[in-house]
């Protein structure tokens, strides 16, 4: 709220309704026994008081990760992004379960994740602008449009594209200016792997996920960056 100067622009960052957000701050204000925003027709606007308190939440939220993050065991942690997962831990075997805590996020959750909790280490396919993490490297991700192995003739396949808004295979998928006609926006990874597999569908895919079950609709490849970033205590 106090970055955004908006409740409803916070609710829907934070997934409460307006309404809930407001019970929680009225809440706040009880217990501290001060009014921390004033609330005009161009948004809110914090008090002295609520600036106050809002360095003072900074200040507690970054030393509890830091509590948290010492507490934690030897085990490595690991944030990264569901299709890299794929590539890195299953394809590549850069990282095993045994000795790696990793979580699996979608990558327009990411930046979120980082905001709420801390790891060892990050992999995602956006470039992250945090105090905390440092580039470590980037590297490219060959990828192509892949069909089923079954298919014979695929022009009336229409071409799939995930509904994670900042993938850059949706990004990517969009420019190349297929019509909206031909387009199917799929809930998840998951399931647009399981269309194209069975031959209902066309999708910018990772080369690696070629092997027996798919093959390119034709020779043109491309690549998309990634990145992989290290947390500043590591």
């Amino acid at each position: 709220m106090y970055e955004l100067n908006s409740l409803n622009k916070a609710a829907k960052i934070l997934g409460y309704t307006q309404s809930n957000l407001t019970a929680h701050l009225k809440k706040i204000e009880h217990e501290l026994q001060a009014p921390l925003f004033i609330r005009g027709f161009d948004g809110v606007k914090p008090t002295p008081k609520g600036q106050q308190f809002y360095h003072f939440t900074l200040q507690t939220l970054e030393q509890f990760s830091q509590l948290k993050h010492s507490f934690k065991s030897k085990r490595k942690t690991l944030l990264i992004s569901e299709l890299l997962f794929q590539l890195i831990v299953i394809e590549n075997a850069k990282y095993h379960i045994e000795s790696t805590e990793i979580v699996i996020k979608r990558t327009d959750d990411i930046f979120n994740e980082i905001n709420q909790h801390c790891y060892d280490e990050i992999i995602t396919f956006n470039q992250l602008n945090h105090q905390d993490y440092c580039l470590i490297v980037n590297q490219q991700l060959p990828v192509a449009f892949l069909q089923s192995q079954s298919v014979l003739e695929n022009d009336h396949l229409p071409i799939l594209i995930n509904n994670d808004e900042h993938c850059p295979l949706r990004t990517k998928t969009l420019a190349c200016g297929y019509p909206p006609e031909k387009m199917i926006t799929v809930d998840s990874l998951s399931q647009l792997l399981n269309l194209v597999e069975k031959g209902q569908g066309i999708a910018l895919l990772p080369i690696f996920l070629i092997k027996d079950k798919f093959k390119t609709i034709n020779n043109n490849r491309d690549f998309i960056q990634f990145y992989c970033y290290q947390h500043s205590s590591v």
